[in-house]
């Protein structure tokens, strides 16, 4: 039922008007000219005063076929005003022109005249009854966003309630509600529509989305029936998805997200959604595999989908790539990735852009000046430099003192240097500024079982940090080298497996390869060296995976 447009030198086809109701007009001289100018006008394009012609025999006439026409230039013209008048005068000479009410309406809505339109879509209605359940399932895609909310509440309430039966009517009356910011009411009405056809779809995913988050009970509940009810809905899942992810259950919204996709390869919504959350979940591989196909298929997302992209692109060493992606990223969010692309320019060996690009970060602030320092650390590192390094982090404490995080970062590189003692103490350091901090602990635990035979207070750290993040693979991954260090080599094996299922970078890959290597089975040893080959293909200048694979003889 919704209204028809026409193009400016376009006549639509004609309704079959009953001749007996057509007006005994004759033709005299002046009403031919008057077809005829605005025919001319109309073929060269001057479509106002094709207006004008054809309205003003309209007015003369009476007849529906001329106001059909006027009312038709008048719209292609943008003469709104004069569009409803040849309208009127089209419904006067022809009552039951469906196509006269649509245009109507139409034109109605557009003026915000929303409770005129009652008298045209009931009319609608009565000429065809099999198309009133469809308009109420889209009457909510007439309202422009500043339509009056209760001219159209008043409007849904009058045309739904003469269908009591119809659950396509309590339908469009929920979202009337929920247009007017009345959620109860919304609600009741969708409980109408339920009554009338038990976990209908449309009716169970408004009712979620009007709770708006602030029941994840009682909204996984519905769509839990709804999905057993419509087990071939993806619209469902999708909205199960949503909440899942929304309250931290990564792992329930990647699995409905995969459904989704293995039914339409296609989805975009589950594309960008099942990407994100595979990125919680470290499934970096699938992640970047997902989102890419989202920004082929939707290239207007590539600007808020670049930051992740490249941020994946960093994680499976795709350096080149990372900064491709970190390029196209939406102007508003280029703060949060400036500051990762001095240190990939160094890693590819471009020192002059990588000098560039740390130049071009902001100082003005605190946060800008801690920032800057830690980037220049990275950035030396990369060059293999780390006293320098370790000099830009003491300039910076020197300046911060009461910044933590320059002494966790300092840690970082002394230890590196082989200076393990003043490592041990900026972690320390750090620990009494932020005594729960996971990454200071396990920092920490990491050293003094690497480093020293302290291992009691080394799983004392460790345990605190894993209490934390059970699931971190880098916690895992240090654990598992203690239990290693210990000789407990069946729970070492069993962490570090789990820590590089995580996260398969190259320095948990050695710890791995050198449990298997040393419990010395065949199987094992040959999988140890199938490890240490699979993370250097990818990290070939990883410093830990080459100085185990030399020194195991591999």
């Amino acid at each position: 039922m919704a209204a028809e447009s026409t193009q400016t030198g376009e006549r639509a086809a004609l309704p079959d008007y009953d001749p007996a109701l057509l007006p005994k007009q004759e033709l005299d001289d002046e009403l031919v000219m008057r077809f005829l100018l605005g025919d001319v006008a109309a073929q060269r394009g001057n479509v106002p005063l094709a207006t004008e012609a054809w309205l003003d025999s309209a007015r003369r006439t009476k007849d529906p076929r001329v106001a059909q026409r006027a009312a038709q230039l008048a719209v292609a013209s943008g003469q709104l005003a004069l569009a409803q008048e040849a309208t009127e005068i089209w419904i006067a000479a022809a009552p039951a022109a469906l196509p006269a009410r649509q245009l109507m309406v139409s034109l109605l809505l557009r003026s915000n005249r929303i409770a005129d339109a009652e008298v045209h879509l009931n009319a609608m209605f009565a000429a065809k009854p099999e198309e009133v359940a469809p308009f109420f399932m889209q009457m909510h895609q007439l309202w422009g966003k500043d339509a009056d909310r209760e001219a159209v509440l008043t409007l849904t309430q009058h045309l739904a309630a003469a269908y009591p039966g119809m659950p396509e009517a309590y339908f469009a009356l929920a979202l009337a509600y929920g247009h007017a910011q009345q959620t109860n009411q919304a609600q009741q009405a969708l409980d109408s529509a339920l009554k009338l056809r038990p976990q209908w779809e449309p009716a169970i995913l408004y009712k979620v989305q009007l709770l708006d988050g602030k029941d994840a009970a009682a909204s996984t509940a519905l769509l839990n029936a709804a999905a057993k009810a419509n087990p071939g809905s993806s619209a469902i899942l999708l909205m199960q998805a949503r909440i899942a992810a929304d309250t931290g259950q990564y792992l329930q919204a990647y699995q409905a997200y995969e459904t989704v996709l293995s039914r339409d390869p296609n989805q975009l919504e589950a594309l960008v959604g099942g990407g994100l959350v595979a990125m919680h979940l470290n499934e970096v591989a699938k992640a970047q595999q997902y989102l890419t196909r989202a920004v082929q298929m939707n290239p207007k997302s590539v600007p808020q989908l670049a930051p992740y992209l490249g941020q994946l692109a960093e994680q499976r060493h795709q350096y080149s790539l990372a900064l491709d992606w970190y390029g196209k990223v939406a102007a508003e969010r280029q703060a949060g990735v400036v500051s990762r692309i001095p240190r990939l320019h160094a890693k590819l060996g471009q020192q002059d852009k990588a000098d560039q690009a740390l130049a071009a970060l902001p100082r003005e602030t605190l946060k800008d000046q801690i920032d800057y320092a830690q980037v220049a650390a990275q950035v030396w590192r990369e060059r293999k430099q780390l006293a320098q390094s370790v000099a830009v982090l003491t300039s910076a404490i020197e300046q911060q003192p009461g910044e933590g995080e320059l002494y966790y970062d300092r840690s970082l590189y002394l230890d590196l240097a082989g200076d393990f003692a003043a490592a041990e103490a900026d972690l320390r350091k750090y620990l009494e500024m932020e005594p729960n901090s996971v990454n200071g602990l396990n920092a920490l635990g990491y050293i003094l079982a690497n480093r020293t035979n302290r291992y009691v207070e080394a799983n004392t750290l460790l345990g605190k940090a894993l209490a934390q993040q059970p699931d971190n693979p880098v916690i895992l991954d240090s654990m598992g080298w203690l239990r290693f260090k210990q000789g407990r080599l069946s729970e070492a094996l069993s962490l570090l497996e789990k820590a590089y299922q995580l996260m398969p970078d190259a320095e948990v890959g050695a710890h791995l390869a050198e449990v298997l290597w040393v419990k010395g089975g065949k199987d094992e040893q040959a999988r140890a060296q199938q490890i240490l080959t699979d993370v250097l293909s990818i990290q070939p200048d990883d410093e830990v995976a080459l100085e185990v694979r030399q020194r195991l003889g591999l």
